[in-house]
């Protein structure tokens, strides 16, 4: 299926986003909403909208894209590729479109006659969808024609959209089944989205399971006496689940909205086991009554961000007197010793207390486990591997209710249940849902093979993707295709001769200890497979060097060694760039200094569309210091080669800005739009799981396209003291205007002589190694500073930087 032309229908917030995310994926994307009468009555939006002023509701949802938070703009090219249109003068572009998307307001007696409008003008055999969760898809597609409705289903995307991996895709009864399966092929490799097939009920799979832990948690908060902090202490990462926990999740979503989500169970499914826990409290209808409803309320909600002499205080709300009051969170006496803990062994060793904390916890989770498996015949089709994919990727949780019950001990979990006398399936006992077990050796190395189907009560074969490439996540896997390892990093052998170079460490840090692994790995590679992908399957990339160890040098005075590691780090990234076959790296999520540094050397990028990249040494005093600046250095003497006149000080001041302001892209697309990665070497992917397996295939094509290492660069016409001095100038004026502050100037000025090459005269020509040489003596000064040591320690302790 090829999907260049798609329509959404609605321009809402999601619609929106929606037709943002397509058009970032290069679809071209016609955004519909209702037709305007007349011009807009403000001038200026009058002479924006122009001629076009019949679809001025698109214009505007389209506009209203650059202030949503988080953005939904993965590239400053996506908004020119949404075509803002209205559903009178323009239906007839259906005709044209391979994909319709229909995302107006929640009602049926509005969605039912556009869809009968868009009979008129479907193209048969063209997939049209609905991102409905609260109306029947069968209702939905009453009366219409065949031809139509066999081309219709649910193709249900989380919001926010960019950020989200659940996709639920839907059928009806009469929905093509070929037809789904294209879309979602083309949805999971072009969008990069998990897609879990769900039936068709109300809320689906993610929603129905999601809205009631958090109404659960809702009812045992009260019955715990526990107030609103303290549950959002217990149910965050503690549970394996994001640091939003409840209340800030509620907040963040809109209390309206997920009030909204939660009554549509109570309303449209009567006979739903647990139906009136999908009540709203009667303190949040209270909230909402008075127009607090979390975030797009001033921040007021579940919680109240006020200023208290001058500083942001974030007050949390008493039910019991409707105030909003300072947090208070109750500390239990097992919570600081089992952040250490995974999250199996966590959650075993608090299921073993029986404080008002633990007790949270257990009626939390052993109320999902025990919805979900009332639910998973009717919403999941048997399956809980559906279940917990859908919480997984919908929610963010670590483990799905399935797979983390299996894993701290199914029978366990069960008899306590039972002794509790908590509603289950009738036929529920002795049943275990996948094989292997989770949380197992082998487990980690495959995944599910099989998982319990309770519709027919077998075990069914878990289809696996030829397309993901699963990565050592530590040290002490026992997978079989791991050719070298130590505890921070493996080679795995991927198959075709190409190598994959995986860390795991805390973070992805690099170390000592990591870059051996990592030498020791070139050199295998070169003596036994053709090629070689660098590439995680942790949450991050990598967040670049361990501070701590440089912290303890600086702290001891012992610069010699920093000056020696920091030889280490740069021959390391050198035996990248210069090794004898094809290194791709694939960065994602954080790609922070040493681990930007990383990517930057190999030869070429598949940059994963969520990416956070950037050379941000500036917040801790230092600068990037394993090659980071002499790779923006070259590359910007390189580009100012490329002209009639040779004037290399514009793009080394696109450099000094990426280096000394610290900036980081806000999406994979951007890292390259502001020059981090360069055009030619840099592609990106949407697809994180796929991603190892594309940089192998890229790897493969270089070989077949005969890849010839390059030369070690021996003379580079530098600008010299001149361009320092410019710097400098620059520096100043930005101090003066409190723009910054004199260390960062101070800082700044270091960066402009690693780029400028050096204290020389103007036309001076030094070698690679030379720029390496300037690059590490200037680190080292920077190390003796005591404002860089503060700088260290403050981020080490408080994670943000220091403007010292």
């Amino acid at each position: 299926m090829r999907i260049r032309r798609a329509a959404v229908l609605g321009a809402g917030v999601m619609g929106a986003q929606i037709a943002a995310l397509l058009s970032a994926a290069g679809v071209r994307t016609y955004l519909f909403d209702l037709p305007s009468d007349a011009p807009p009555a403000d001038p200026k939006l009058a002479k924006a909208v122009d001629k076009n002023f019949r679809s001025t509701r698109s214009v505007l949802a389209i506009e209203q894209l650059k202030e949503l938070k988080p953005s939904p703009i993965l590239s400053e090219l996506t908004l020119a590729g949404i075509i803002p249109v209205n559903f009178e003068d323009d239906i007839s572009v259906i005709r044209d479109v391979d994909w319709v998307i229909e995302a107006v307001v929640e009602r049926l007696d509005i969605k039912q006659p556009l869809l009968k409008k868009l009979s008129e003008y479907h193209r048969p055999g063209t997939p049209i969808t609905t991102n409905t969760s609260g109306i029947s898809l069968g209702k939905l597609c009453e009366g219409l024609p065949e031809s139509f409705t066999s081309c219709f289903f649910g193709t249900h995307f989380f919001n926010p959209p960019r950020y989200m991996k659940l996709l639920e895709i839907i059928p009806h009864d009469g929905t093509d089944p070929a037809l789904m399966a294209d879309l979602a092929e083309w949805i999971e490799h072009r969008l990069g989205k998990g897609l879990v097939e769900a039936k068709d009920t109300i809320n689906f799979i993610g929603n129905r399971i999601g809205v009631f832990t958090i109404q659960s948690t809702f009812q045992h908060t009260d019955e715990l006496k526990l107030n609103f902090e303290t549950v959002d202490a217990l149910t965050g990462t503690i549970m394996g689940r994001p640091s939003s926990a409840t209340y800030r999740t509620v907040d963040v979503v809109g209390l309206d909205t997920y009030a909204h989500v939660a009554r549509n169970v109570y309303d449209l499914v009567p006979n739903d086991p647990y139906r009136n826990a999908f009540k709203a409290p009667q303190w949040m209808a209270g909230l909402i009554e008075k127009g607090h409803v979390g975030q797009k309320s001033d921040s007021t909600g579940c919680y109240k961000k006020i200023k208290n002499k001058g500083e942001t205080e974030i007050l949390a709300y008493r039910p019991e007197s409707g105030t909003y009051e300072p947090q208070n969170v109750q500390d239990f006496a097992w919570m600081k010793d089992v952040k250490r803990l995974d999250l199996v062994k966590r959650l075993q060793t608090i299921l073993g207390q029986n404080d008002a904390g633990a007790q949270l916890i257990w009626r939390v989770l052993r109320d999902t486990f025990a919805y979900s498996a009332l639910l998973v015949k009717d919403i999941a089709n048997g399956k809980p591997m559906a279940v917990d994919e859908a919480i997984r990727w919908g929610f963010n949780w670590e483990m799905g209710p399935f797979e983390l019950w299996q894993a701290l001990g199914y029978e366990k979990i069960l008899q306590r249940m039972q002794a509790e006398g908590i509603k289950l399936p009738s036929d529920f006992d002795k049943v275990t849902f996948y094989k292997p077990a989770p949380g197992t050796d082998e487990w980690e190395l495959t995944g599910p093979s099989s998982q319990w189907n309770f519709l027919d009560k077998s075990f069914r074969a878990v289809e696996k993707s030829q397309h993901h490439i699963k990565l050592p996540t530590s040290g002490t896997s026992k997978d079989p295709r791991v050719v070298l390892k130590n505890e921070f990093a493996s080679l795995v052998d991927i198959g075709d001769g190409v190598a994959a170079l995986s860390f795991h460490s805390k973070m992805n840090t690099l170390d000592l200890q990591l870059l051996d692994l990592v030498q020791k790995a070139l050199v295998v590679t070169n003596d036994q497979f053709a090629a070689m992908v660098i590439a995680n399957d942790g949450p991050h990339f990598s967040a670049g060097a361990n501070l701590q160890v440089i912290l303890q040098a600086i702290m001891k005075k012992d610069f010699a060694s920093i000056d020696q590691t920091l030889r280490h780090f740069q021959a390391t990234m050198q035996l990248i760039k210069y090794s004898s076959f094809p290194v791709i790296a694939c960065p994602f999520n954080l790609t922070l200094g040493g681990g930007c540094e990383v990517s930057l050397h190999a030869h070429r990028q598949l940059v994963h569309i969520e990416t956070y990249a950037g050379l941000v040494e500036v917040g801790v005093g230092l600068i990037p210091g394993a090659g980071g600046t002499k790779e923006l250095a070259l590359r910007a003497y390189r580009t100012a080669g490329l002209g009639d006149t040779y004037k290399p000080m514009p793009f080394l001041q696109r450099a000094f800005m990426l280096i000394g302001m610290g900036k980081t892209s806000t999406s994979g697309a951007n890292a390259i739009e502001m020059s981090l990665y360069d055009y030619a070497t840099s592609t990106v992917t949407f697809t994180k799981d796929r991603q190892t397996s594309q940089a192998k295939f890229m790897a493969i094509e270089m070989l077949q396209r005969g890849f010839s290492p390059a030369m070690p660069v021996q003379s580079v016409a530098v600008v010299g003291d001149p361009g320092i001095q410019t710097f400098k100038m620059m520096l100043y004026n930005m101090v003066q205007g409190r723009q910054i502050s004199e260390y960062d100037a101070f800082i700044g000025e270091r960066v402009a002589t690693v780029l400028c090459g050096g204290e020389v005269d103007r036309g001076t020509k030094l070698s690679e190694q030379q720029f390496l040489d300037l690059e590490r003596r200037v680190f080292v000064e920077l190390c003796q500073q005591e404002k860089t040591a503060a700088r260290i320690e403050h981020m080490l302790k408080t994670g943000k930087p220091l403007r010292n």
